[in-house]
């Protein structure tokens, strides 16, 4: 009893055995030694770019379109002649004076041939109190409410001319361009060759129209000195030999004709009795349409050279038909390649 007693007494004052330390995991291999390179000193690295803003998109109104340039309104006297002009030539520059302007971009052009053609001598004596003269058609063309006026004058003198052209402002009464040159004459055409570089130089901020090409054509200068023949005179010319020559092979057929009968009466003459009266009709009835058939294919050849000869002087395009040229006014009816 007192030995059980003992021994639990031995057991409980026994410490408590501790578990032994688990065994630590094995070390990897050690790799072996490599040379690393060394990063450069700091002053040597280079500097990192600094990074663009990002872009900010702005909403705002849209931008404003370019203002367009501002249309011109022009009105054109007429020409001023100081010297002798022929009113062909005179007619044949004005028109392509007006045509010139009118191939700008943004200009609107006016002639005082149209405005006479618009506005009656009665109507203007009447309601501006004026007559048809330059002053009465350039209040005209300021009631029009044109913005510039473009004068024109002409100076002959012996074989040259002086061709000028002015650029008024109506509304501030100033000269806004001037151009003069002076010309040898050459028949009207050295003015409708300088149209074209007085028109630029009255207008260097205007451009040409799409399509359009500056100067006068040359097709113009037919218009100032046409063929004198109109074209009825070679047609009736024509005419003329035709109907000539047709009747001159109509009595050569008759002709003929009466000259074998007569041969025939003269052979049945052989052999039986004819009138002699007979045969001298036939005889003088063939030599008579002979002769007239002689003289009217003559006539007709003559004619058919003359028609030649005017086939050379005849205005085949109608070139004089195009300028009307009339009393105090010359102006192109028809117009044309200007």
């Amino acid at each position: 009893m007192i030995s059980a007693c003992l021994l639990c007494a031995l057991l409980a004052a026994a410490p408590t055995p501790k578990p032994a330390p688990a065994a630590p995991p094995p070390r990897p291999a050690a790799k072996p030694a490599v040379d690393v390179p060394l990063p450069p000193p700091p002053v040597l690295q280079p500097r990192p770019a600094p990074q663009a803003a990002p872009e900010v998109l702005k909403v705002g109104p849209p931008a404003a379109a370019p203002r367009a340039r501002q249309a011109l309104r022009l009105a054109m006297p007429d020409v001023k002649v100081s010297g002798e002009l022929p009113p062909r030539q005179l007619a044949v520059l004005e028109s392509s004076l007006l045509a010139e302007v009118r191939k700008l971009e943004g200009v609107s052009a006016i002639g005082m041939g149209e405005i006479r053609e618009m506005l009656s001598f009665e109507y203007q004596r009447q309601m501006m109190g004026c007559q048809a003269d330059e002053a009465c058609l350039a209040e005209i063309g300021g009631a029009l409410g044109t913005d510039e006026l473009v004068q024109a004058s002409v100076i002959i003198e012996g074989q040259t001319a002086n061709l000028s052209l002015k650029r008024i402002n109506m509304r501030t009464a100033r000269v806004a361009g001037a151009h003069t040159r002076r010309l040898a004459r050459a028949g009207g055409e050295e003015l409708l060759g300088a149209v074209g570089p007085a028109i630029q130089e009255l207008f260097p901020e205007r451009a040409l129209r799409a399509g359009f090409t500056r100067g006068v054509d040359k097709a113009v200068a037919l218009r100032l000195n046409p063929p004198p023949l109109p074209r009825w005179a070679f047609f009736a010319t024509a005419s003329a030999a035709l109907v000539a020559g047709v009747a001159g092979a109509g009595m050569g057929y008759l002709s003929r004709d009466a000259r074998t009968q007569y041969d025939r009466l003269a052979r049945q003459s052989l052999t039986e009795s004819v009138p002699g009266a007979q045969l001298r009709d036939l005889e003088q009835i063939a030599r008579s349409r002979a002769s007239s058939a002689n003289l009217l294919l003559g006539v007709a050849g003559g004619l058919a050279l003359v028609g030649g000869v005017e086939a050379l002087f005849t205005d085949w395009h109608g070139y004089r038909a195009q300028v009307d040229v009339g009393p105090g006014t010359a102006a192109v009816k028809v117009g044309g390649t200007f």
